[in-house]
C-alpha cells in the first residue's frame, strides 16, 4: 500500500464529470473484454506477450492504446512499444517524488478499442479516483474498451496464504478470484524456471544488487517450481469451470454449499480464503456468517477494523454476508446451518482452541466437538491457523467486566431497599428465612435495570456480607453461630448471581431481537409504503425516510432520468446534533459529480469504498431491472455500517428500484394507452370527415360547371373569377380528402410500402412539379451533393413527402423567401461497413417556429398559434401525414432553426425540416439502371398524381396538368409556427 500523504489529492469534479459523459456517450449496451496474461513470476514474459498481441491487434486494424506499461529495464520489452500509441501518465506529487499512475480519465476520453494496462494488482496512489488498479480496469470494461493486463499467481486472492505459506512472503497486492475467472481470456505466459533463474542472473530482469537478493528469497528454485505449478493448476481449474458453466450443472448436481464464521481473529482471513476455494471446489454457495454478541458493548477499535477487513475479503470473494445475534457462536452457527442447506462448516483453529479453567479440571469441549454435536447434518471442518492470537481478548474481557455506573447505583439502592426492609421485618419477629428471601428478590430486581454482568458480581456477596451482618447472631458482625449458615450463605450467594446473571443475559437477548424486530419491521414497512407511493418522486422520498429510521443518518437522493441523466438532488435530513456535516457539503459540485460516476458505472463508491474514497457520502446505486433509476447518498458516522444493517440497506434500495421501474412501466403503459385512444379516436374523425366532405366536393364541381356553361350572362372578369375561386376551393377539398384517406389507412395498416433503390435529385425534382402555384413566387432551389445518391423508399409516397414539405414552407413564408431543398449522405453509426442514410431537407429563411412547439408540429390535428389567414382551411395532417410515412420507411423526421450562417435576417431564423432514408450503395451501372427505373416509376407517379381520389377523375386530371399533389394548406405552416 502507498503511505498516505500530508496532503490528501481529491479528484477535479470537472475532469470527473467530463470522463462521465465520455463513458455515458459510449454504446452502454457492449462491455469490454478483459484479457490476461498469466504468469508465476516477475520475468517470464507477461508483457513482452502482451505487447506482441497488441501489435498483432493492430495489425488487424484495431485501435490499439497503450495507457500504462510498468517502466522496466528490458531492452526487449520497451522495443516492443515502438508504433504504439502511448497515454500519457498521471504524476502525482508525493513527499517530494512523482508517483506515476495511469490516467483513467484520459483513457475514458481517448476511448480506443483496446488498451493495455499493465500490473493489474497494483495499489494506487492516494488521490486516484480508485484504490486498486483492478478497478480502473473495470470501469475501462464498462465503458466498452476492451483490455490487455498481466498479472502473477501470487496476487489471486484466494491463493494468497498459500503462496505465503510456502515462499514465506505475504504478497500485499491482491486480486479478487472474480476479475481472473470472467476474464473473456487468460493466457498463460509459461517459463522453465531454470530459464527463468538463468534471465535473471545475467540481468535481464532486476539490477545485480537486486537479482542476488531475489534468487536467495523469493526467486529459489523450490518456489519458482511451486508457483509454476500453482499456476498451471490455476488455469486449467478455470478452464473446467467456464466450460461447466457454458454445459451447465448437471441436474440433480446443487453442489455443497459452504458456511464460514467470520471474526476479528487474525487468522480468520486464511479460514474465509480456505473456505471460499472449498466453495468452488464443491460449486456452491459460500455464506459468511458474523456472530453478534448480545452485548451492548462494542469491539476494541483494533477488534472493529479487523472484523470490518474480514466482511470485506468475504465479499470480495463471494460470499454472501449473514449477522445472527447470539452469546454461544457454536450454538448460532449450529442452528443457522439447520435451518439452511449448509453441508460443509468451515472454523479456524483459533476459534477452535479451549483452554483449562483450572490447571487440574479438564479441558472444555471445543467448538468443532460442540458444532458437531449440534449440527448433524453438517461436516465441520477446522483450517489450521499459524497466526498467532492478538491480546484483544483481555482487553475485550476486562471492558465486559467494568463496571458502570448503572450497575454501582443499582446495587447500591437494592441492597441499601433490602437492608432497610429486612431491619424493619425483623423489628417485627419475621424469621430470617424470609429476610434471605427479600435480599433474594432484591438482587433479581437490580439485575433487570444493570448493564453488565458486574453488577451480580458486586451485589451477590455484598447481599451475603450485609444478610450476615444484621441478621445472622452474633448480630453486627461477620461471624455466624450454626453449621447451616455457610451453606444458608452459598446458597445465597449462588442463587443471586446465577438469577441476576440470567436476567441480564435476558434482558440484552431481548434488546437484541427488539433491534432486529425492528429493523426488519422498517424493511416490511418499506415494502408497504412503496406499493402505496404515487410517483417516482414519492418513492424515492419515502426510501429516503425509511433509511433514515433504520440508520438515523441524513440521505441525499438523486434521480435518475431514463435517458441516463443525473436530476437534481432531494435532501432528507435526520436532525441527528452529532451529524458533524452541513446540507452544502452534501450537494456540492465534488459530491454530485461522485453521485454521477456512481449512475453511470452501476457501482457503489464514496466513504467505506476504494473508489472515491475521500467522498462525504456512501455512495449506493438503487437499480432497477433496466439499470440505475437512483443513486442514494448515505452519510456514514464514525461507525461503519454493520453487516445486518448493510444488507438491509440493500434489500431497500432494490425495492425502490423496482417500485421505480414498475412506476415508470406503468406510466409508459398508460401514455401508450392514451396514444392509442387519442389516435383511434383521430381514425374515426378522418373517416368522418372524408365522407362529409366528397358531398360539397361533387357540389363545387358541379357548380363550376354551370357556371362555365353560362358564359353569356357574365362578363368574362366576372367569370374567370368565380371559375379561379371553386377551381381552387374543389381542388383543396380533394387534397384534403387525398391526405385524410392516406392517414386513414396508415392507421389502419393497410397501406404496404413498395420499396427500391431511387434517385433522390429525381424524386426531389418531380416532386417540385407539383407544388402550389404560389410557389413561383419564391426563390426555390435544390442543392443535391452527389447526383447519384440513391435511398430506398416507395418512390410516390416520398414524393408527397417532400410537396408538403415544400407547399408548407411556401405558404408561411413572406413571397420572395428563399427555399432550399437539399440532400446528403450522412454515416449511420461508427462501425466499419455500416449502412448510410440519406438526409433530405427543406429549409426557409421565413419567421421561423417556436422552440417550445416544435416538438408538436408533427402531431395530427395540431395547429399552431401563429396561423395565417388561411388557417381556416388547415387540419393538422400535413406534417404528420409526412411523419408517418417517414417512420414507416425506417427513418426519423425532425425540425430545427436555420443556422445563423446561413440567415438572410437576425431577426428571422427560419426553419429546417429534415427527413432521413435507408442510403443504397450503388456501381456506375446500377446507378445508371436504377436512374432509368426511377423515371420511369416517378413517369406513372406523375400521370397519377396524388389527386387520384377513388373514382374522382376530374380532380386528377387536374392534377396532371401541375396543380398541386397535396396543397399543404391542409397541413398549414402553422403547424410549425
Amino acid at each position: 500500500m502507498e503511505p498516505t500523504p500530508t496532503e490528501p489529492l481529491r479528484p477535479n469534479p470537472d475532469n470527473l464529470l467530463q470522463a462521465i459523459a465520455g463513458a455515458e456517450a459510449c454504446e452502454r449496451g457492449h462491455r469490454g473484454r478483459l484479457k490476461i496474461f498469466f504468469g508465476y513470476a516477475a520475468g517470464v514474459g507477461k508483457t513482452y506477450a502482451m505487447l506482441e498481441a497488441a501489435h498483432v491487434a493492430q495489425e488487424h486494424g484495431r485501435d490499439v492504446v497503450v495507457g500504462y506499461i510498468e517502466p522496466h529495464t528490458r531492452p526487449d520489452t520497451l522495443a516492443l512499444l515502438d508504433g504504439l500509441e502511448q497515454l500519457p501518465v498521471r504524476e502525482i506529487p508525493y513527499k517530494g517524488i512523482t508517483l506515476r499512475e495511469f490516467d483513467v480519465d484520459a483513457a475514458l476520453a481517448r476511448k480506443p478499442d483496446l488498451i493495455l494496462v499493465d500490473e493489474l494488482a497494483h495499489t494506487n496512489a492516494h488521490g486516484s479516483r480508485h484504490a486498486k488498479r483492478y478497478h480502473d480496469v473495470e470501469e475501462l470494461l464498462y465503458a466498452g474498451i476492451d483490455v490487455f493486463t498481466t498479472v502473477n499467481v501470487q496476487h489471486l486472492e484466494s491463493l494468497n496464504d498459500k503462496v505465503s505459506a510456502t515462499t514465506e512472503v505475504v504478497v500485499q497486492e491482491r486480486v479478487p478470484d472474480r476479475i481472473f475467472d470472467y476474464a473473456s481470456s487468460v493466457e498463460l505466459v509459461d517459463l522453465d524456471p531454470d530459464d527463468l533463474i538463468e534471465r535473471l542472473e545475467s540481468g535481464k530482469i532486476y539490477r545485480p544488487d537486486r537479482a542476488e537478493t531475489a534468487l536467495s528469497h523469493f526467486f529459489s528454485a523450490k518456489n519458482l517450481a511451486y508457483l509454476r505449478e500453482l499456476a498451471l493448476r490455476r488455469t486449467a481449474d478455470r478452464l473446467n469451470r467456464n466450460l461447466e458453466r457454458g454445459l451447465g450443472r448437471a441436474a440433480g448436481d446443487a453442489g455443497d454449499d459452504v458456511l464460514v464464521q467470520v471474526s476479528p481473529s487474525p487468522g480468520n482471513a486464511t479460514t474465509i480464503r480456505a473456505a471460499a476455494r472449498m466453495a468452488a471446489a464443491y460449486r456452491g454457495t459460500l455464506t459468511a456468517l458474523i456472530v453478534e454478541p448480545t452485548s451492548e458493548n462494542k469491539l476494541a477499535e483494533d477488534d472493529a477494523r479487523a472484523l470490518h477487513a474480514n466482511v470485506e475479503l468475504a465479499e470480495e470473494l463471494g460470499a454472501h454476508v449473514v449477522t445472527v445475534y447470539g452469546d454461544d457462536a457454536a450454538l448460532q452457527i449450529a442452528q443457522y446451518a439447520l435451518s439452511g442447506t449448509i453441508s460443509k462448516i468451515v472454523i479456524g483453529s483459533s476459534e477452535n482452541r479451549r483452554k483449562r479453567a483450572l490447571p487440574f479440571l479438564p479441558a472444555r469441549e471445543t467448538v468443532a466437538e460442540r458444532l458437531a454435536d449440534l449440527s448433524c447434518t453438517a461436516d465441520v471442518v477446522v483450517i489450521a491457523d499459524r497466526h498467532e492470537a492478538r491480546p484483544t481478548s483481555g482487553p475485550r474481557l476486562a471492558s465486559r467486566f467494568k463496571p458502570t455506573r448503572v450497575d454501582l447505583a443499582a446495587a447500591f439502592l437494592v441492597l441499601l431497599g433490602a437492608t432497610v426492609l429486612g431491619l424493619a421485618f425483623h423489628e417485627i419477629g419475621l424469621a430470617s428465612s424470609t429476610i434471605l428471601a427479600i435480599y433474594l428478590v432484591a438482587v433479581l430486581l437490580g439485575a433487570l435495570k444493570a448493564d453488565t454482568l458486574v453488577y451480580s458480581v458486586i451485589a451477590s456477596p455484598l447481599a451475603v456480607v450485609l444478610f450476615n451482618f444484621f441478621f445472622v447472631a452474633p448480630r453486627f458482625t461477620l461471624s455466624a453461630y450454626g453449621i447451616n449458615y455457610p451453606f444458608t450463605f452459598a446458597f445465597l450467594l449462588v442463587t443471586s448471581i446465577v438469577v441476576s446473571s440470567l436476567t441480564i443475559r435476558t434482558r440484552r437477548e431481548s434488546a437484541a431481537n427488539a433491534r432486529k424486530a425492528y429493523r426488519t419491521e422498517v424493511l416490511l414497512e418499506t415494502e408497504h409504503r412503496l406499493q402505496e407511493a404515487d410517483g417516482v418522486d414519492s418513492i424515492l422520498s419515502t426510501t429516503a425516510e425509511q433509511v433514515i429510521k433504520l440508520l438515523r443518518t441524513t440521505v441525499v437522493i438523486y434521480q435518475v432520468a431514463p435517458g441516463g441523466k443525473l436530476l437534481d438532488p432531494s435532501l432528507f435530513s435526520s436532525g441527528n446534533p452529532d451529524e458533524n456535516v452541513t446540507m452544502t457539503d452534501l450537494v456540492s459540485e465534488g459530491e454530485t459529480a461522485v453521485a454521477a460516476w456512481v449512475a453511470s458505472n452501476n457501482k457503489r463508491a464514496g466513504t467505506g469504498t476504494d473508489t472515491l474514497m475521500d467522498a462525504r457520502c456512501l455512495y449506493l446505486p438503487i437499480r432497477g431491472k433496466g439499470g440505475v433509476v437512483g443513486v442514494a447518498g448515505i452519510v456514514v458516522t464514525d461507525e461503519d455500517l454493520d453487516a445486518f444493517e448493510k444488507n438491509l440497506l440493500l434489500v431497500m434500495l432494490d425495492e425502490c428500484g423496482q417500485a421505480v421501474e414498475r412506476e415508470r412501466s406503468t406510466e409508459d403503459a398508460h401514455r401508450i394507452r392514451m396514444q392509442a385512444e387519442q389516435e383511434s379516436l383521430r381514425a374515426n374523425l378522418l373517416r368522418s370527415i372524408s365522407h362529409d366532405l366528397r358531398t360539397p366536393l361533387t357540389s363545387i364541381s358541379g357548380d363550376a360547371s354551370i357556371l362555365l356553361s353560362s358564359a353569356d350572362a357574365l362578363s368574362d372578369e366576372k367569370k374567370r373569377a368565380i371559375y379561379t375561386d371553386i377551381y381552387e376551393d374543389a381542388l383543396w377539398l380533394v387534397n384534403l380528402v387525398e391526405n385524410l384517406l392516406v392517414v386513414t389507412r396508415l392507421d389502419n395498416g393497410t397501406v404496404s410500402l413498395k420499396t427500391e433503390p431511387e434517385l433522390v435529385e429525381d424524386v426531389i425534382r418531380e416532386a417540385l412539379h407539383h407544388l402550389n402555384r404560389k410557389a413561383a413566387l419564391h426563390d426555390l432551389r435544390v442543392q443535391v451533393e452527389d447526383p447519384l445518391i440513391m435511398a430506398q423508399m416507395d418512390g410516390r409516397l416520398i414524393m408527397q413527402v417532400v410537396i408538403n414539405l415544400v407547399n408548407n414552407a411556401v405558404t408561411y413564408t413572406p413571397e420572395g423567401s428563399r427555399i432550399t431543398v437539399s440532400a446528403r449522405r450522412v454515416p449511420r453509426g461508427k462501425r466499419r461497413g455500416a449502412p448510410g442514410l440519406v438526409a433530405v431537407s427543406v429549409a426557409d429563411d421565413g419567421p421561423g417556429i417556436a422552440p417550445s412547439e416544435r416538438p408538436e408540429i408533427f402531431t395530427m390535428f395540431y395547429q399552431g398559434k401563429n396561423v395565417g389567414g388561411d388557417a381556416r382551411r388547415g387540419m393538422g395532417l400535413g406534417l404528420a401525414l409526412c411523419k408517418s410515412i417517414v417512420e414507416m420507411h425506417g427513418g426519423t423526421i425532425g425540425v430545427d432553426a436555420l443556422p445563423e450562417a446561413e440567415r438572410t435576417d437576425p431577426d428571422r431564423p427560419g426553419t429546417v425540416i429534415t427527413f432521413t432514408l435507408p442510403a443504397v450503395e450503388y456501381t456506375v451501372d446500377e446507378g445508371t439502371q436504377a436512374e432509368k427505373d426511377g423515371e420511369a416509376a416517378r413517369g406513372d407517379a406523375a400521370s397519377e398524381g396524388n389527386a387520384a381520389s377513388e373514382g374522382n377523375a376530374s380532380a386528377a386530371a387536374k392534377a396532371q396538368k401541375g396543380s398541386a399533389a397535396i396543397d399543404d394548406e391542409g397541413s398549414p405552416h402553422g403547424e410549425r409556427d
